[in-house]
């Protein structure tokens, strides 16, 4: 099977001097090439002038507008993420002074807790106010067992209920 080589490599391959002369021999290339020529544009009419001028007055207001439009998102990217900024600096600072409020009321409550412990209490009633606990031979128990009544200064005993009513609650 022959190989079929779609690329001439013979032009790079390195040229065996002629005897006759040092310099190599200046070989013309195919005579296939294309020549260039010269071709005039045709002038055009007065008509196609402004029309043509018209179109790349069109052209330009739509790349104007365009551009317009970019800047305009741009900027307000800017402005929205200055505003992004700032409230977020606001949170910021506002959550900083919660956490300063809550350690201060974490202070007061436990400054107050030492201040007005039972211990304290105590310790207060009986040494500066002169006060004792309660003994139990002290203990009074009422019994309500036979219902509510009341006695009134001349002696007599009347239902609870009658009484409030009297007075005009």
């Amino acid at each position: 099977m022959a190989q079929y080589n779609a690329y001439n490599f013979e032009r790079f391959e390195p040229k065996t001097a002629s005897k006759t002369s040092t310099a190599p021999k200046y070989e013309p290339q195919s005579q296939n090439r294309p020549q260039i020529r010269l071709v005039e544009k045709p002038k055009k009419s007065a008509s196609q002038l402004r029309a043509q001028s018209r179109a790349d007055a069109v052209k330009l207001f739509k790349i104007t507008v365009i551009a317009l439009a970019l800047f305009a998102v741009f900027a307000f990217a800017i402005y929205s993420r200055v505003q992004l900024d700032e409230i977020n600096r606001d949170i910021s600072a506002v959550e900083n002074e919660i956490k300063l409020l809550n350690d201060d009321a974490i202070k007061l409550t436990n400054e107050l807790n030492s201040v007005v412990s039972i211990d304290k209490v105590e310790d207060y009633a009986a040494n500066v106010l002169g006060m004792v606990k309660i003994q139990d031979y002290q203990v009074v128990y009422v019994d309500r067992s036979d219902g509510d009544s009341v006695v009134v200064a001349d002696g007599k005993k009347t239902d609870a209920s009658a009484v409030i009513n009297d007075s005009g609650e």
